[in-house]
């Protein structure tokens, strides 16, 4: 009962750096990306993951290009509750603002995330490969544990308060949560022009996904008045003391280590249309059916979602690219683009998705310019909104989106006739959400579930000791010890009501302000064979 009470929050399918697109979903695959994103119409090897069909209209040969991005993300969580019990903690040894908002600070780094294109054109035929990290993509880290995790270590001073008020002055906790996730897909795809300025292709990606989630909440305790001053004791000594052992699971350790591996697959049709200046083109990605498998080493938790050997469903939404570009003289090129993203229809743990207003989209706009023969600068643009509504409960505190703008510019130099190096750097902007809950990370909910079994628990012993004392066949040595066992188990029934009944009065109103900032340099080479 009492073991989903301090990791209520660990029902993530998204701890790293996912960059850009809808939930799970990395469309930066290139260098190229980061320098101009609007690459959905475009004739580069980058083609080979963005604009497969156009492909078909690069010059007959080998084309292949590898790059490296590193990524470095901070997600950071602004939260208040009730009337700021958050003041009466010290976390990892360091005592919380006085103010009662707490910041909760996480940072997720990749510093190498490689990506590599390879086609293959003839006069009609052709094909492409790529490989990258196509989700996730890193480590993300809170030092600090998350404000779900110590809410309700929070609630324990007013908890206690309404059994024995003013014993209690608060709280101090050891914790620690990070997650790392990588979605590796190879994408390929097999094309034909159909026209001298008409082409398709069809293919798909095969996505393998390697996740990990470690944690903990250990070393609950709690500051006691006493008559010489303030003193510190475990959570559980302290509830022993005021012969409540039932309460004292209450503040036991949790731990959680779990991996998350899966496959899936991804089928994508793609189709490009040249005519004079412009292009266009349009890519469209069916839904991948994904179900992680969990290898778990400790699940202390409660929560059933990372039990070993379980499937938890994570689908990566179907997307819906189009794009366009427009030649506007001699090395000068404009270009735009639109994802749309059907992560509603995209079945999550807890079928999550249904808490989406609607969709995901992004708009993209991007210019390119040939200075000369060897150099070439880009830039570009990139918005990105998810169907989050207001106060969302599609967020949670480990896993976060919000809606964004992006600039990315770079350039490119042409080392020999063949070869051509690309850098970038890619800076995302996004905004605060500020999610308010009548209920905050549902204290009261996840409370009641612990406190509704433990007092049918309570019920059940009392009455079994009840039956020992007015049992005539009982010795008057068992008739004894059941009358003291069941005087301990009354005392608690009296607790768990006087509890349940302030719980009821005291508001556990308040909110969650989440932001994130995401910073990615590139390099890149390209080479023609």
């Amino acid at each position: 009962m009492s073991k989903k009470l301090f990791f209520s929050a660990l029902v993530a399918a998204q701890s790293a750096v996912a960059m850009a697109g809808g939930y799970l979903t990395n469309t930066n695959q290139s260098v190229i990306f980061l320098r101009n994103p609007a690459r959905d119409a475009t004739f580069g090897i980058e083609g080979c993951y963005t604009n497969p069909a156009g492909i078909g209209f690069m010059s007959k040969g080998w084309h292949f290009a590898f790059d490296v991005q590193s990524a470095y993300q901070t997600r950071c969580i602004d939260s208040w509750y009730a009337d700021g019990p958050f003041r009466l903690g010290t976390v990892n040894g360091v005592a919380n603002d006085p103010s009662g908002r707490k910041h909760f600070n996480g940072k997720a780094a990749a510093p190498v995330l490689p990506s590599f294109d390879l086609a293959k054109v003839s006069d009609r035929w052709f094909m492409s490969f790529h490989f990258g990290v196509t989700g996730g993509g890193g480590k993300c880290k809170f030092d600090d544990g998350l404000p779900s995790f110590e809410g309700q270590v929070a609630m324990l001073p007013a908890l206690i308060g309404t059994i024995a008020p003013g014993v209690v002055n608060g709280y101090e906790i050891d914790t620690h949560m990070q997650g790392r996730q990588y979605y590796f897909g190879g994408q390929f795809g097999v094309g034909y022009k159909l026209l001298p300025g008409l082409s398709v292709s069809a293919g798909g990606r095969v996505v393998y996904a390697d996740c990990n989630y470690y944690g903990y909440v250990r070393n609950i305790s709690v500051s006691v008045n006493t008559p010489t001053g303030s003193m510190t004791m475990p959570a559980a000594q302290f509830f022993e003391s005021q012969n409540m052992p039932h309460f004292a699971a209450v503040a036991s350790d949790r731990e959680l280590n779990c991996d998350q591996t899966g496959w899936g697959f991804t089928p994508i049709i793609s189709v490009d249309y040249k005519t004079g200046r412009w292009n266009f083109a349009a890519k469209y990605e069916f839904k991948t059916r994904l179900r992680l498998k969990n290898r778990s080493g400790e699940n202390t938790s409660g929560l059933d979602e990372f039990d070993d050997g379980k499937k938890v469903a994570a689908d990566i939404p179907a997307i819906l690219t189009m794009g366009a570009q427009y030649e506007i003289m001699d090395g000068l090129r404009a270009s735009a683009g639109f994802h749309y993203y059907f992560d509603k229809q995209a079945t999550q743990y807890e079928s999550r998705e249904e808490h989406l207003e609607g969709d995901g989209w992004e708009v993209l706009a991007g210019l390119e310019y040939d200075l000369n023969d060897k150099w070439t600068v880009s830039a570009g643009w990139q918005t990105t909104n998810y169907g989050l509504g207001d106060d969302s409960r599609f967020l949670r505190d480990l896993s976060f989106v919000t809606n964004s703008h992006s600039v990315g510019l770079g350039t490119a130099f042409r080392v020999s006739p063949k070869v051509r190096l690309n850098v970038a750097y890619f800076k995302t902007f996004y905004r605060h959400y500020r999610k308010n809950m009548a209920d905050y990370a549902d204290l009261k909910t996840t409370f009641g579930k612990m406190l509704t079994p433990m007092g049918t628990e309570l019920q059940t012993a009392a009455g079994q000791l009840q039956a020992i004392i007015s049992n005539p066949n009982a010795s008057e040595a068992d008739r004894i010890v059941a009358g003291q066992k069941l005087g301990i188990i009354q005392g608690e029934l009296g607790a768990l009501g006087a509890i349940t009944n302030g719980m009821e009065g005291y508001s556990t109103a308040g909110f969650d302000n989440f932001h994130r900032t995401n910073d990615v340099f590139g390099i890149g080479v390209e080479i023609n064979f």
